[in-house]
Parts: C-alpha cells; sequence; structure tokens
C-alpha cells in the first residue's frame, strides 16, 4: 500500500511542475507574441512626435497634443498595398482603375438622368452595357477583379438613383436597358 501512495504522490508532483511549467511557456509565448504585433503595427503606423502641453485653441488645459511626422523611408520603392476590412491587399493602382470605372459610370447614368426622350435613354443604356462588358479590361482579367469592377460598377448605378432609371427605361422596352438589367440586377440583388 505504501508503495501505491508514494507512486501517486510522485506522479502528482510530476503534473504539478509539468503544468507549471506549461503554464509559464504559454504565458512566455503569449507577451512574445503580443511584443512582435506591437512591434509590426509601430512599423505600420507613422511616428508620432510630441507638439507640446499647449495645443490649438480648443484643446484641453494639460492634455497633450500629438502631430503625425513623416516616418522616412528606408526601403526601396515597391507598389504599395491598401488592405481592407477582410485582409485583403489591393494595391493602389487597382484602387485607381477602380475609381475611374466609378466615375466614368457615374458619368453614364447622370447623363441618362439629365436626358429627356427616351431615345437618349437607350442610348445611355447602351454606352453603359458596353462599359459593364468592358470591366474585365480595364480592372484586370482575374475573376477577382472583375467582380470587383462589377460590383463598383453597380454601386455607383445605386448611388446615382440608376435603378429607377433603368425602371423607366426597361418598361419603354428599350432592348439595350434590357441588357443592361439583366447584368446588373443579378449582382445588385444577390447579397
Amino acid at each position: 500500500m505504501a508503495f501505491w501512495v508514494r507512486l501517486a504522490a510522485g506522479l502528482g508532483i510530476t503534473c504539478g511542475v509539468g503544468a507549471a511549467l506549461l503554464l509559464v511557456l504559454y504565458v512566455s509565448l503569449r507577451a512574445y507574441a503580443l511584443q512582435r504585433r506591437r512591434a509590426l503595427r509601430a512599423k505600420r503606423k507613422p511616428k508620432l512626435t510630441d507638439v507640446g502641453v499647449a495645443g490649438p485653441k480648443g484643446a484641453k488645459p494639460g492634455v497633450e497634443q500629438r502631430k503625425v511626422a513623416e516616418a522616412p523611408s528606408t526601403e526601396a520603392p515597391r507598389r504599395s498595398a491598401v488592405r481592407t476590412g477582410h485582409g485583403v491587399a489591393r494595391d493602389q493602382e487597382t484602387l485607381k482603375r477602380e475609381a475611374e470605372l466609378k466615375r466614368d459610370t457615374l458619368h453614364i447614368f447622370r447623363r441618362m438622368q439629365a436626358a429627356e426622350t427616351p431615345e437618349d435613354k437607350a442610348a445611355f443604356c447602351g454606352e453603359a452595357v458596353e462599359l459593364y462588358d468592358s470591366i474585365g479590361s480595364r480592372v484586370g482579367s482575374h475573376m477577382a477583379s472583375i467582380t470587383s469592377g462589377r460590383i463598383v460598377f453597380c454601386n455607383a448605378l445605386m448611388e446615382c438613383g440608376g435603378l429607377d432609371e433603368l425602371r423607366q427605361c426597361h418598361d419603354s422596352k428599350h432592348e439595350a436597358a434590357t441588357e443592361l438589367v439583366e447584368r446588373v440586377v443579378p449582382i445588385i440583388f444577390s447579397s
């Protein structure tokens, strides 16, 4: 019986020491990971410099004011990427192409809104169909780029109230309006 008691006590002590070592290892790894995350964030964000306690008018007294200073670039120039909400990096060139697509889309739909005759509106629907079909060549041939471009197109359409204009053109049985509705409506109502 004494043998089993000593064995259980030895096993208990061994397990306790092992658990304590694992706890110490866990805490040290968490601290290391936190330190690495902070270092990466500090590297990404511009450095802040102190301006002093006396801030601009309306600032609370005793609260230290800060100003953003330009971080010196020590790296070789490369394509800069912008992180979106889901962790997908998109470079500045892609964003520029999407902005141009949005500008052109808004231009077409605003001209459609200003048009007075149904024939003019149908012509603008034809232009919109051509623009929609050229999205792949404008923003990139990858499916992700095309889908993103289509979403930009539809968002621009919704922004200027183009859906109401499309409905009017579609009701007047213009072929270009029907083609545009067939392309745009599945994307708008897919979510």
